[in-house]
């Protein structure tokens, strides 16, 4: 089992453990946990073992913080949606779908590293990363839909963490299956995740019969 405390940002580390970081997440995306060394890691980031040890107290918490910090990106297109102070949480929901998919396309490294993590992880493992790393974000979403269903956008009989679910999952997929998706007939979205975030939006938001 991993143990971990809790790590800082990505915006509050040193140079020198962004250049750890960025050195780890490249090794842990192409490999899985067991197979990368602190010593690999150490060369990668031109550093000593030492050093490591010095920012990251375990390659644990290390594996973690690059978890995190590949999350990351996800979480700042929230805080620009809260940033807005806009009094429409469904507008916020809208704008965050669509930043949450720009931003998993734009990192198919980290986004890859995250999805082997979800596929691959045990219960045990599975509770770490729901705690540490993806807690903060999806129960942000869920705030966001419970407003919108106090404004009466979203109708009261509807989960809002299953709705979040659905909006994590429906960027997942797209980037997921995108290339295999653009070769399929009458497919005509995966050349715009604009248009495609727009399309799954209404369709979440307003159903269909």
């Amino acid at each position: 089992m991993i143990k971990t405390d809790k790590h800082t940002h990505r915006s509050e580390l040193s140079r020198g453990a962004l250049l750890i970081l960025d050195a780890a997440e490249s090794l842990f995306a192409a490999k899985d946990f067991d197979a990368v060394s602190i010593n690999e890691i150490a060369s990668h980031a031109q550093t000593s073992k030492a050093n490591i040890f010095h920012h990251f107290k375990s390659k644990e918490a290390l594996y973690i913080s690059v978890l995190k910090n590949a999350c990351e990106r996800s979480v700042s297109a929230l805080n620009e949606v809260n940033s807005q102070l806009s009094d429409d949480p469904l507008k916020q929901l809208n704008q965050f779908f669509a930043g949450h998919l720009q931003a998993i396309l734009s990192s198919p490294l980290s986004t890859r590293l995250i999805q082997r993590e979800l596929l691959e992880n045990g219960e045990q493992k599975g509770k770490l990363l729901a705690e540490e790393v993806f807690s903060d974000t999806f129960a942000n979403v869920v705030r966001l839909v419970k407003q919108a269903q106090d404004k009466g956008m979203i109708r009261q009989g509807i989960d809002p963490s299953l709705l979040a679910f659905l909006m994590f999952g429906a960027n997942v997929v797209f980037f997921e299956s995108r290339s295999v998706l653009k070769h399929l007939p009458d497919v005509n979205f995966t050349e715009s995740p604009e248009e495609y975030s727009s399309a799954i939006f209404d369709l979440l938001t307003h159903g269909f019969k």
